[in-house]
């Protein structure tokens, strides 16, 4: 088929394993255990409106993991706080299992939060205490039987794998293990909703994929409904089921997590995919490749695995080059981009061409003249353009 000079493929991740909500949705009906209706925030800070949430509407299903992305800023943060009341709704309604809970207060608010844990970016822990005494604190303020708090702490640090840290003080763990710590004070009360503000984003790779898998034993194990805000799509691919996008204060889209980062449709998406999927050949290397149509394919689904391109070069007497690939799977579900050379001439490479063309999911001849620009020339020369006309 010809020479391979650059290719990114995760196909070996390990699997992922079922949601408590993939698990049940095909077998019995959903209901939704959140619901946002056209709610706003707005806040007045210096003379100045700011509308950090802008009527926003979305439902949360009972059991499922579901995801909340877009660029810092967007409103994420405010939008989740919501969901418990740390941030109260300036217009539009919250609903907790069918029950409007907007205008709690007091008491009911304190029960209420009781079924909603909270997970925080930056772990939120109480450094002059152990990691005992942490999540205890937590179990006294939900009034959990003084008896029974010692069992419940030690079944609490044993989930989460750290049954032997619980006379730690917080300064001597890890990362990933002040979040799982985070993570069992967050489930201290039983909770049947957890919220996960951009819980992954101050650990490493590897740290990040613990927790992740934790976060899905939870659920699964525990069935408790899931709302996760991030910027990483890597967080995304990995364990949401559905998935809303937003961007100044607005949900911008919305829908099963492969469906919308496998086709997405605002501009916003868009740009969050291309930073993750996106490649490119280096400028550097397009003087030296040999004459040809260099092609950009986008496969997703089954037809990621398709042997298309060996095929379309034996069939059609063309060679084709794999300059450069990725192919990324959200769950089992695959989304792949390569950028190919086809060489050949007159009518076979026209056939060629139209098939390759008919069996992926998007197709784009790339100018040759273009991608031996720098990125950043190339941004000033598109600039320079824009300000001509």
């Amino acid at each position: 088929v010809g020479s391979e000079m650059c290719i990114r493929d995760r196909r070996e991740s390990p699997p992922i394993r079922q949601s408590s909500y993939r698990a049940n949705r095909n077998n019995e009906g959903t209901m939704s255990v959140i619901e946002l209706k056209d709610v706003s925030v707005t806040f007045h800070e210096g003379g100045r409106t700011v509308e950090a949430v802008k009527h926003v509407t979305l439902n949360v299903d009972k059991g499922e993991i579901f995801g909340i992305v877009g660029f810092s800023g967007a409103g994420k943060s405010t939008l989740v706080r919501t969901i418990n009341l740390l941030e109260r709704p300036t217009g539009g309604q919250v609903v907790i299992d069918g029950n409007d809970i907007t205008g709690l207060r007091g008491a009911d608010l304190r029960g209420l939060r009781k079924k909603i844990g909270f997970i925080f970016q930056g772990f939120n822990l109480i450094g002059n205490v152990t990691v005992g005494k942490n999540i205890e604190f937590a179990l006294k303020a939900g009034g959990y039987p003084k008896s029974q708090r010692q069992d419940r702490i030690r079944e609490l640090l044993t989930l989460v794998g750290l049954e032997n840290k619980i006379d730690s003080y917080p300064s001597s763990l890890s990362g990933g293990q002040k979040q799982r710590v985070s993570i069992a004070r967050a489930l201290a009360n039983k909770p049947e909703i957890l919220l996960c503000d951009e819980a992954t984003s101050a650990l490493d790779l590897e740290t990040t994929e613990g927790i992740l898998a934790l976060l899905q034993r939870i659920n699964r194990e525990l069935g408790i409904t899931i709302v996760f805000i991030t910027h990483q799509l890597d967080v995304a691919k990995q364990i949401f089921d559905r998935v809303a996008v937003m961007e100044n204060g607005v949900v911008v889209e919305q829908g099963n997590t492969f469906d919308v980062f496998s086709a997405p449709n605002h501009p916003t998406t868009k740009a969050l995919v291309e930073r993750y999927l996106g490649i490119a050949v280096p400028p550097q290397l397009v003087p030296s490749l040999p004459v040809g149509t260099i092609v950009e394919l986008r496969y997703k689904g089954d037809a990621a695995l398709e042997p298309l391109i060996s095929q379309v070069a034996q069939d059609y007497g063309v060679s084709i080059n794999v300059l450069h690939a990725n192919v990324e799977y959200f769950g089992s579900q695959a989304i792949g981009i390569l950028i190919v050379l086809v060489g050949g001439a007159g009518e076979p490479l026209v056939q060629a061409l139209n098939q390759l063309k008919t069996h992926v999911f998007s197709y784009r001849e790339l100018d040759r003249g273009q991608l031996a620009i720098a990125p950043e020339t190339a941004d000033s020369v598109a600039s320079a353009q824009a300000q001509e006309v």
